[in-house]
């Protein structure tokens, strides 16, 4: 009789290390401010808010494909993501002091990015569990 398992198989693949998935989250960050302001200014309020979160989902699943436990080890590039949305945030708060919606805006917008951020990192660990042969 064979007592003998065989071996685990990997379940993570070659990935690049986390700087550079961070570097890459942050310009895709940038990049979301323009989406946000061409939307935001051509198309209305409602179409930005759904643009900007449909482009945190593909962009964090896309940062955090191939992952396991994308939630539990990637809220840094979650973070980096997002930076740039919650930076102007915070300056819409400090810099709009009379103005309750662009409080409410700024805050729906950068709900909607985080959540969308971790949706997509939900689904790349969805993929990846569903992926990765079970022994």
């Amino acid at each position: 009789m064979n007592n003998q398992t065989p071996p685990r198989p990997a379940t993570n693949t070659k990935r690049h290390p986390l700087l550079s998935r961070c570097l890459v989250g942050f310009l895709l960050g940038f990049v979301s401010l323009f989406l946000l302001f061409f939307l935001g200014e051509t198309l209305g309020e409602p179409v930005m808010y759904i643009g900007v979160g449909a482009f945190a989902l593909c962009a964090q699943w896309f940062l955090s494909r191939r992952q396991v436990a994308a939630l539990r080890t990637d809220w840094p590039i979650i973070l980096c993501l997002n930076f740039m949305v919650l930076v102007s945030m915070v300056l819409c708060f400090t810099l709009e002091h009379n103005n309750p919606g662009a409080h409410l805006t700024a805050l729906i917008l950068a709900v909607v990015a985080v959540a969308c951020s971790y949706a997509g990192a939900a689904l790349a660990q969805r993929l990846a569990r569903n992926r990765t042969p079970a022994v």
